[in-house]
């Protein structure tokens, strides 16, 4: 009985203590350049967002300018009110405008908004006749929780009531 014992205990303790040369050893890595490389790309993405933006070229031609745009506090929640003055510069009516936005909060960082995944970008829309030379303004209710400061705001799709469009060139 102790030679079979012996016989299963033996090979068991020499199989422990044998160490295995080709063994492998996991592997830690800094992940501190990774991350570097993650902000660096966010940082980029954010500062083409607020560039593209603050390129005045794009709108030069606009059917429609932007007056003004206020942030507004909402009286019934931490949400924030944007109130955008408008004014049709053509001479023909204009039945429907496309708005967009672009907010940073106190930190310069882009305010949240209505998409998820592209902070600091918001948009409306208003289907309220506009005649030629007219000025008018409109609200958009809740469309930040930490919007400090807007950016730029501008018409990005104009239709006419005599069926033509115009579309602000990405």
């Amino acid at each position: 009985m102790k030679k079979i014992i012996l016989t299963f205990i033996i090979p068991i303790l020499i199989s422990c203590t044998n160490k295995k040369s080709n063994a492998t050893k996991p592997i830690l890595q800094d992940n501190t350049n990774g991350k570097i490389t993650e902000e660096k790309n966010e940082k980029e993405i954010i500062d083409s967002v607020k560039h593209n933006f603050l390129d005045t070229q794009k709108t030069k031609n606009s059917p429609v300018k932007i007056i003004s745009a206020k942030l507004l506090k909402n009286q019934y929640s931490d949400h924030k009110d944007i109130q955008l003055t408008y004014k049709n510069t053509t001479r023909k009516n204009i039945k429907a405008i496309k708005f967009e936005w672009y907010c940073e909060n106190v930190f310069d960082k882009p305010a949240s908004g209505q998409f998820f995944f592209v902070k600091g970008i918001s948009r409306g829309h208003t289907d309220i006749l506009l005649e030629p030379r007219k000025t008018t303004s409109k609200i958009w209710e809740d469309f930040s929780t930490d919007a400090h400061a807007i950016i730029a705001a501008r018409a990005y799709l104009v239709v006419f009531t005599d069926g033509t469009q115009w579309e602000l060139k990405q």
